[in-house]
């Protein structure tokens, strides 16, 4: 008994320890990147969950001007779920290897170039009819938003590349807004807290400038 109290006790003050190092590393902001160990004191671990569901739609354009899907005529890989692998690349680092081992493996005409669509749609629209009609008085009316990601080539190499719909709803916020421009305007890109002689002796704190359907068949 008193070897059991002993491990509990060295397993609290170690967790106590661990628990208040966790903290006082995001305090100041050190090491929160690259450690694996950190996240088991991250109290955000799900800060990365967004509102709203992305799919991924790849478009061929031959060079009689008709459109097929790019999809995998073998079948999707889906790990998860229902949800194709394909999907979960919402940075596109993959795609381009998607879009040339499809391609190469499945008959078409010459394909002039290839994109790369974005579709969005908020996730309580993901819920069964019945429930909706449970627990919400209004229709279910889901609308999807459709942003164009990037251009390729046949053998998926990128030709011309855009933010997805997350920036580029930001960058339109910025444009839409003559305040917000001429903040940007005035900004630098990076954090500012330096005196300026020339403001008055103001402290100038973070200011920055975000910059940012035909079918295939295998051979």
């Amino acid at each position: 008994m008193r070897v059991r109290r002993i491990l509990s006790g060295l397993f609290i003050a170690s967790y106590l320890c661990w628990l208040s190092w966790g903290i006082g590393a995001h305090v100041m902001k050190v090491g929160l990147s690259g450690n694996t160990l950190g996240y088991y004191v991250v109290w955000d671990m799900f800060c990365g969950w967004q509102a709203y569901d992305n799919r991924i739609h790849i478009l061929a354009e031959g060079i009689s001007g008709q459109f097929y899907e790019v999809r995998a005529p073998w079948g999707e890989f889906t790990p998860f779920g229902n949800v194709a692998r394909v999907h979960y690349d919402v940075t596109n680092q993959l795609i381009p290897k998607q879009i040339h081992h499809v391609l190469k493996n499945s008959s078409h005409e010459p394909i002039d170039r290839v994109y790369v669509v974005q579709e969005i749609w908020p996730k309580q629209y993901n819920i069964p009819q019945e429930l909706w009609a449970r627990y919400s008085e209004e229709p279910m009316d889901k609308m999807s938003y459709f942003n164009l990601r990037a251009i390729c080539s046949d053998r998926g190499n990128l030709l011309n590349s855009y933010p997805d719909w997350y920036a580029a709803q930001t960058l339109k916020a910025v444009a839409d807004n003559p305040r917000l421009q001429m903040t940007a305007n005035k900004a630098t890109p990076f954090y500012d807290t330096f005196i300026k002689p020339n403001r008055g002796q103001e402290t100038r704190t973070s200011e920055f400038v975000s910059t940012s359907s035909g079918q295939l068949s295998t051979n």
